[in-house]
This record gives structure tokens, sequence and C-alpha cells, in this order.
């Protein structure tokens, strides 16, 4: 081998590692902008406070349907997902308290990974809404990873939440801003960080069949998604 050709070898051979990271970090990176959109504590409800009595108990998930068609899988998740859907599933409840405030936790986790979520929300109704008027809430939700391995998640949003009740069903509209910062520890490649804001849109309707509502929502943070929910209460 001439020197010039063990010259460019050796180059390479340096080289590789700090490419592999580049790598890593680009796959990563897309991974933590699609996953957080998808990982996001949406309302899936209407803006009219529940009361002081009221309650809800509920569960849902949202369908990511093109996400596993990406490099990251493999760089990020070892390939676990089992087809190219990623499914977020959230297990909570809200409970009314006095002023228009309504306090909600709810337990979540991103099916075929070990990624669990731990998402907190508190909404006030600016307009209580009426028979002819409609509600109108602010709202602010915080999520996290709980018993993070790899990779990290920290979450918050603020959001304005519009809805019109009639007797069986509630359309709802909303938006607003969310911040989202990522941590994954990549084995053999180091640390990677990172952190992004955005807009989110979103748009449902409660079908009020007492026992169950049944809510089916469109969401759009990095891709539009879709998500179901069942609740229990009044």
């Amino acid at each position: 081998m001439r020197r010039p050709e063990k010259a460019f070898f050796l180059f390479l051979l340096l080289a590789a590692p700090a490419l592999r990271a580049q790598d890593v970090e680009e796959d990563f990176q897309a991974f933590h902008r699609r996953f957080s959109a998808a990982a996001y504590h949406y309302p899936r409800h209407g803006a009219a406070p529940l009361g002081l009595v009221g309650f809800e108990v509920y569960a849902d998930a949202t369908v990511d349907q093109d996400f596993g068609d990406e490099p990251y899988v493999e760089t990020v998740l070892g390939d676990d997902l089992l087809g190219d859907f990623l499914v977020v599933g959230r297990v909570g409840v809200r409970k009314g308290l006095p002023g228009g405030i309504d306090l909600g936790v709810a337990y979540g986790r991103a099916l075929d990974t070990d990624i669990k979520l731990l998402s907190a929300d508190l909404q006030y109704a600016i307009l209580k809404g009426g028979t002819v008027s409609p509600a109108l809430s602010v709202r602010v939700t915080g999520t996290r990873t709980l018993d993070a391995e790899d990779y990290e998640l920290d979450q918050y949003g603020a959001e304005l939440l519009l809805s019109k009740g009639f007797t069986v069903v509630t359309p709802y509209i909303g938006g607003g801003v969310v911040y989202s910062e990522g941590r994954f520890e990549s084995s053999g490649n180091g640390t990677f960080e990172d952190e992004e804001t955005r807009e989110i849109f979103y748009g449902g309707v409660v079908i009020n069949l007492l026992l169950p509502k049944i809510v089916v929502e469109v969401e759009k943070g990095e891709v539009v998604t879709g998500a179901v929910k069942v609740g229990f209460g009044f």
C-alpha cells in the first residue's frame, strides 16, 4: 500500500468514530422531535370546567402511523417497535376544583418500548359556557419520563381551548406552544441533548353517551396524529 493510500486509510479510521457520533446525534434529534410531539399530553376534552363535584377517569391512545419508518428507530430504540406505528397510551384522572379550575394527572407508556411518562395539567375556565355561549379555557401541562434509561424527556406546554357543548356532542379546538427537552445516553457514542419550542394545534369532538364518553381528536405537532379516548365521570 502506497503512503498516500495509507494516510487516507488512517484518516478514515480516525474519523469513523466522529462521523458515527454525528449520525447518532442527527438520529436522536429527529427521534426527539417526532416522539415528543406524539407524547404531548393533549386535552382530549372540552373547555367547560368539570365543577366542584365533577370528575373523570379515562384511558386514551395516540397513534403516529409512520413513526417506525425512520433510521432513529434502530439508533435510539434498538428497533423495538413491532411495526411502523408508534402508540402512546395513557390512563388518567381529572377532578373539578372551585373557581372553574380542573386538575389532572396521567400515567402513560409508549408501547413496544420502555419509555414511561408522567403527566399533569391545570385548566382554568375564562368562560364557563352556557346554552348559547362557548367555553374558553387556558391550560398548562407538563410531562416527564419515569425510570428513564437511555432517553429522558421534560416537556411543558400552554394552550387556549375553545368548545361548545350540545346535547350529545361537544366539538372543540385549541392551540398553544410546547417546549421539549430531551437527553439520550448512547452506548459508545456519549450523551446527546436537544431542545425545541413548537406550536401545536388540535381539534376533536366529545361524544357524550353518559357511560362512557368517547373522544376522537386530530393533532398537529411535528406531524399529524390521531387519538381516541374513553372516559367515565360527570
